[in-house]
């Protein structure tokens, strides 16, 4: 959904990026700039630091940096669009979109809104009807109090048949959006009846806190249909997308690096409730791929809690290998017989759910006490079976060293060679389906292994380079003239140094001037923006290698650094081809041919290689 550039414009110069970030984050003035802990990882050493000058943030913990739009995308999880519409409510801006995408987005809009309605209207009829008083006192015998039912925004539909129908239509909402969202259906003769009826309702929001779905629970002995109804999938919902409770638990779950999954909506609210933040359902449904995936943004590791007497956690804890296979570590609660975590925190409080979670075992432990149950220990055929079992689940993880430990502590456990495990886990491997090594690689790339890579280009990119980009950030108006008529872009030895050179020089010949921000704005490329932003808040600090060429005064500073970068680039440059033609020589002069042509080659390339050295300051 494309906005008009003058209006992305307006949304950032209203959001100051200190004070947006300061929403998440205490931070505290540092010089020029300000320092807090980063929210992006586990540190006790603040690294995560704000410039207003800049109007950029970088931590040098974890690498992760840009401007403002960036860091709510990242801390919220959200594309693009949805980090400058949350920007742009804050600010109390009204975003109109291109002619060409207002229809699309406009219609999604109106689904938002419908669903808005609707939440309001069941929390309304929850609290100020008389109808309500009934569903009213089913959450209070649960045990939920006012606040609570308003965190999760729990309501109630009234039983009439098109009651919330003809309410909508009174607020000029129409048919065809309502039943795009799935709260009317139609009959066979075409009109419209209410979906949910008589029932008490449970919203379901996305990541940023908008309602896209309902649960619908069961409250009177009348009602033919399941105890539990859902919303069927939308435009605005795919079910297999979706965690219940997760845009009330997302922030705890960053602070804690785990997330505790339950099956239900009651389950999830008690334990919510008795203090435990850190928590999301699956709504009685088996795990998907994209579950895993949406956790992953926010912990790596899961705690399974369910009660042996439930099918529907018996289909969640199949999802143990395929969380394995997204890259996540999982533990395992089992709770007491006839417990559920609803009942458990109800009789036994917070605190003793919280131990609980901390003797959570591992996915080995959990699967051998399973087999053990079942007897499969007790014959030499069934531990074999048992133990093909623990190294089937083992081969579904991605990371190899994990793997290696695993073989190890069950060799150790059960008395066997690592060979025999090892060989075991060669058969699992070669029969792990494509698509889960395909999900696997995508998992690590977007979360550890896109930061590794951050980190690498970061590091691998020649001191020189990021040097001169360094100096061209910093005054593009001097810098850029003085570097680019020594040098161009293809000069540059790494990828990332050329593609952001041809930006800047591309951006300066446009306007004659390069603003950070809006370069990270054209650059597409996430890694190339945060070497930006490491650039930026780097370039104050000089390496050991620049100050060896001296900083006699502040006006030259830049231009020393500079010249000394393009010193060393044209060095390289020629070293790479000084080394070439040696080897040809020495492959002419094997094969008996004349060697004076590279013998005349070698001797420019060593003069050029003096020149460079004596190249000095020439401004202007």
């Amino acid at each position: 959904m494309k906005i008009p550039q003058e209006k992305i414009d307006e949304i950032r110069a209203a959001s100051d990026v200190v004070d947006v970030i300061s929403m998440h984050v205490r931070l505290k003035k540092r010089g020029k700039d300000y320092l807090g802990i980063c929210p992006f990882h586990q540190e006790k050493t603040p690294s995560f630091s704000v410039s207003s000058q800049k109007q950029m943030f970088y931590c040098f913990g974890c690498h992760r940096g840009g401007d403002v739009v960036k860091f709510v995308m990242e801390y919220e999880k959200s594309s693009y669009v949805e980090a400058l519409e949350l920007l742009a409510e804050r600010a109390g801006i009204t975003i109109t979109r291109t002619e060409e995408a207002y229809e699309a987005a406009n219609e999604m809009e109106k689904l938002y809104a419908v669903m808005s309605f609707a939440a309001r209207t069941f929390f309304h009829n929850l609290t100020k009807s008389t109808e309500g008083e009934f569903a009213l006192q089913y959450f209070r015998e649960r045990g939920f109090t006012n606040q609570t039912m308003t965190t999760f925004g729990l309501g109630y539909a009234l039983r009439g048949w098109e009651l919330l129908l003809k309410k909508a239509q009174e607020e000029g909402f129409d048919e065809e959006s309502l039943e795009k969202v799935g709260l009317v259906r139609h009959r066979e003769d075409g009109s419209k009846y209410d979906t949910f009826r008589g029932r008490a309702m449970f919203p379901i929001f996305n990541t940023t806190g908008r309602v896209i779905a309902f649960g619908a629970r069961k409250l009177y002995d009348d009602d033919t249909l399941g105890k539990y109804i859902n919303s069927s999938e939308t435009p605005i919902y795919h079910k297999s997308k979706v965690l219940y409770g997760l845009s009330q638990a997302k922030d705890a779950i960053r602070e804690r690096d785990v997330a505790v999954l339950v099956e239900g909506y009651a389950d999830l609210i008690s334990v919510f409730q008795a203090g435990t933040k850190n928590i999301v359902a699956s709504s009685g449904t088996a795990l998907t791929p994209d579950q895993i995936q949406l956790v992953s943004r926010y912990t790596k590791n899961i705690i399974l809690v369910y009660d042996a007497d439930s099918a529907g956690a018996n289909a969640m804890l199949r999802g143990v290998d395929l969380i394995l296979e997204g890259g996540l570590d999982v533990r395992i609660v089992r709770l007491p017989e006839g417990d559920d975590p609803d009942s458990f925190v109800k009789k036994n409080g917070g605190d003793a759910f919280e131990e609980l979670l901390k003797k959570a075992v591992s996915f080995i432990d959990y699967k051998a006490g399973e087999f053990m149950r079942s007897g499969s220990f007790e014959s030499p055929e069934g531990k074999a079976e048992a133990i093909r079992g623990l190294v089937q689940s083992i081969a579904k993880i991605p990371d190899q060293l994990k793997r290696t430990f695993f073989i190890k502590a069950v060799a150790e456990k059960y008395d066997l060679y690592e060979s025999t495990l090892y060989a075991e886990l060669e058969k699992s491997t070669r029969r792990v389906p494509q698509k889960f090594v395909q999900m696997a690689h995508h998992e690590e790339q977007a979360e550890e292994r896109s930061e590794k890579e951050r980190r690498a280009v970061s590091e691998e990119m020649p001191i020189e380079e990021k040097e001169l980009l360094s100096a061209a950030l910093e005054d593009p108006k001097e810098m850029i003239p003085f570097i680019f008529r020594s040098i161009q872009p293809e000069d540059l030895t790494h990828p990332t140094s050329r593609r952001i050179a041809e930006a800047l020089l591309l951006m300066f010949d446009e306007t004659g001037e390069v603003d950070a921000n809006q370069l990270m704005e054209q650059i597409a490329d996430e890694h190339e923006k945060t070497i930006i932003a490491n650039i930026t808040f780097n370039r104050y600090q000089l390496s050991e290698r620049w100050t060896k060429i001296g900083s006699r005064a502040s006006e030259t500073r830049l231009y020393e650094i500079a010249l000394g970068a393009i010193k060393a680039v044209k060095k390289k440059h020629l070293e790479h081809e000084l080394a070439d033609n040696r080897f040809r020589m020495k492959q002419a002069a094997a094969s008996g041919n004349d060697t004076m042509e590279f013998l005349k080659r070698q001797q420019e390339i060593l003069a050029s290689l003096k020149t460079i050295d004596r190249l000095s300051l020439m401004k202007g």
